[in-house]
């Protein structure tokens, strides 16, 4: 019953990942497509979608004793968000290329969180993490520092729950606690397709924060907003 509230709450925000929109006696009318509004428009736009994600993610914790779903998709699976609201209106691929377009050479690391129908890069996944965590993340972690479950190897949300915790070394000064209010959860890099790609140092991707409730612009490399 608790999912089917949260579901009628949402409702009325999904329009922005449909093609449709309802209007206010009722009636189903096409939304303007993304690529044609105007800038602030889309900030908006996609804004909202992201509350929408922000609010099933927010009642799959109050579920689950604080935690964050192992998979941005369990939102779905578990019926806290209907079938392909994870799709940004955007997304020109349809959620086919996942959370960083793929002619988006430089963030190919981000691949490796991608799920089938979803248009968000999920920092806090299960995903293993490849990348090399140990001589960025803060405090020069060992396996064990960040592997919590045990299991051998470490995932995304092992080391976002670290770096947030205990920062990296791109910070000024290195090695502090990041924000909850500035740290992204999920990350929306369609929001300036194909800028983010062509303009790395601008501020061209939209972030649902670790509050859950912060929404705000950032580089590509996130961190060096800071800088």
């Amino acid at each position: 019953m608790k999912r089917i509230l949260v579901l009628a709450v949402l409702a009325a925000g999904l329009s922005g990942c449909s093609s449709f929109r309802q209007t206010s006696s009722g009636k189903m009318e096409p939304l303007v497509p993304y690529a044609a509004l105007a800038p602030a428009a889309q900030y908006e736009r996609l804004a909202a979608e992201l509350r929408v994600v922000s609010a099933a993610l927010q009642a799959y914790a109050r579920d689950h004793n604080g935690q964050l779903p192992a998979r941005l998709t369990n939102l779905v699976s578990q019926a806290y968000l209907p079938a392909g609201a994870l799709v940004s209106s955007a997304d020109p691929s349809g959620g086919m290329e996942g959370g960083v377009p793929d002619s988006y050479a430089a963030w190919t690391q981000s691949s490796e969180t991608d799920e089938k129908g979803s248009s968000y890069l999920y920092e806090f996944s299960e995903a293993p993490c490849k990348w090399d965590w140990k001589s960025y993340l803060g405090d020069h972690p060992s396996l064990a520092d960040v592997d919590t479950n045990r299991d051998g190897s470490v995932s995304w949300a092992e080391a976002k729950n670290w770096q947030l915790l205990h920062g990296d070394v791109v910070q000024k000064p290195k090695n502090w606690p990041y924000s909850a209010s500035r740290f992204p959860v999920v990350r929306c890099y369609w929001y300036q397709y194909p800028n983010a790609y062509t303009n790395a140092g601008g501020r061209t991707v939209l972030n649902l924060a670790a509050d859950l409730q912060t929404i705000f612009v950032s580089q590509p490399w996130w961190e060096k907003d800071g800088e």
